[in-house]
C-alpha cells in the first residue's frame, strides 16, 4: 500500500508529454512504484486462490481434485523423463 507521503503523487502524478502534446508516460517515485507492484502481486495471488477454491475444498475433505496426480504418479513421470534424457537427474 502506498504510504501517506506518496498518496499525493498518485493523485497528481507527473507526466511526460510527447511531441504531439499528449501524455506518453507517468513518473512515480520508487516507493510508490514498489507499492503498486506489491498490490498487483497480492491481487494476482487472490485470483489464484479464488480459482483454486473448489480444489482446496476437495483436498480439505480428503479427496483428490480432478486432474491432480498422486505423488507416486508424479514421481513415475519424473523418472520416465529422466530416463528419456529430457530431464537431468
Amino acid at each position: 500500500m502506498p504510504s501517506k507521503e506518496s498518496l499525493p503523487m498518485l493523485r497528481s502524478p507527473s507526466y511526460i508529454v510527447g511531441p504531439d502534446g499528449e501524455p506518453t508516460a507517468v513518473l512515480v517515485d520508487l516507493v510508490t512504484w514498489r507499492a503498486i507492484i506489491d498490490r498487483l502481486e497480492d491481487q494476482e495471488d487472490l485470483e489464484l486462490l479464488r480459482a483454486s477454491a473448489e480444489d482446496l475444498e476437495t483436498l480439505a475433505s480428503g479427496g483428490r481434485p480432478s486432474g491432480w496426480k498422486t505423488w507416486e504418479e508424479f514421481e513415475a513421470e519424473l523418472d520416465a523423463l529422466e530416463q528419456a534424457g529430457e530431464l537431468s537427474g
